[in-house]
């Protein structure tokens, strides 16, 4: 799954371009939107290119968006990212949505960094015990055996489907995702978010 998520992933958004590139029905849009799954979340703002069909409510969008993850690995620290996704949607879109979306983070395409790499980074630990954790730092200059600096070896990306409703201009939506979030150093520990985005067209 870890191969082929990408490769899907990039065919959706191929396939909403194309359908983009032909003559419809089109506006922009404005959103936010936040995921979780456990202490694992994503909050990201952006904005969209909406299409649909002459005489129809099928169509779809394409987004970009900028925004923040928090994500719990296998190894039960945090690691944090600047989340940068172009994403693609395909679906009736009326006063009552339904969708299937993918995306791809285009950050990795330029090396992803950690958000705090300049001189320490921080861990959250989790153990077992809900109820303890502890911070640890690590010194940049004199902690040689770590790599801070994770490339991943597979794109990141998800696949997902989503719903909602739309008031005039504005639109509340739901979604659920999975995921492929890894790097060469470590692998999210949870693959499927939920979340709630809401857009304000133009």
């Amino acid at each position: 799954m870890k191969n082929t998520l990408p490769l899907i992933s990039a065919l959706s958004l191929f396939i909403s371009g194309v359908s983009f590139a032909d003559h419809r029905d089109e506006s922009t849009s404005v959103f936010v939107t936040h995921e979780v799954n456990g202490e694992s979340n994503i909050s990201s703002a952006g904005a969209a290119f909406n299409f649909k069909q002459h005489d129809s409510n099928f169509g779809g969008a394409i987004s970009m968006s900028l925004g923040r993850a928090d994500i719990v690995t296998t190894k039960l620290n945090v690691e944090d990212y600047l989340a940068w996704e172009l994403g693609g949607k395909i679906g009736y879109f009326s006063d009552v949505s339904l969708y299937l979306e993918a995306g791809v983070d285009l950050g990795e395409l330029f090396g992803r960094g950690h958000l705090d790499e300049d001189s320490y980074h921080d861990h959250d630990h989790y153990y077992d015990d809900d109820d303890y954790y502890h911070d640890r730092y690590h010194d940049h200059d004199h902690d040689f055996g770590h790599n801070h600096y994770h490339r991943s070896d597979s794109l990141d990306a998800y696949v997902g489907i989503g719903g909602g409703i739309k008031l005039d201009r504005i639109s509340i939506n739901g979604q659920v995702r999975y995921r492929q979030i890894d790097s060469e150093d470590w692998e999210a520990l949870d693959d499927v978010y939920s979340g709630v985005t809401v857009s304000f067209s133009f």
